[in-house]
């Protein structure tokens, strides 16, 4: 199992005796499942307001049919990892994907077992 990236780098955290400081709070288990739920529909929401956007486009600019099935190859693409990130939370312990390293970790790790399984994630193969 692997802990998922340092973030010493990345936060700047005041320890002191209160304890860590706002880095150390989105990195606990609830924060980050309820920050990575926040961000999945924030990116949802967003899809939904392009298909919207492009279906009053084709009105005037017929076209523009071929940008549909590219947003839903992205927003595919965009949204697995995320739903991975909150199935599979014991495997991406200190990690949030509120931060784009982190979403870049999870992103690896996911297409990494997708390509090496034959499309398939599962616990075992993260």
């Amino acid at each position: 199992m692997v802990d998922g990236p340092n973030m010493a780098p990345l936060l700047a955290t005041t320890t002191g005796k209160g304890g860590g400081g706002r880095g150390g709070f989105l990195l606990q288990p609830l924060a980050a499942f309820v920050c990575g739920l926040l961000v999945l529909l924030a990116t949802l929401g967003f899809f939904y307001w392009e298909i919207v956007t492009l279906e009053h486009a084709m009105v005037t600019f017929p076209p523009a049919l071929i940008l549909l099935p590219l947003s839903g190859i992205g927003a595919l693409a965009l949204v697995l990892p995320m739903f991975v990130f909150l199935c599979f939370r014991k495997d991406f312990l200190h990690t949030n994907i509120i931060f784009p390293s982190h979403y870049l970790y999870v992103f690896r790790r996911t297409y990494a077992s997708l390509i090496h399984n034959n499309g398939q994630v599962s616990k075992k193969t993260l």
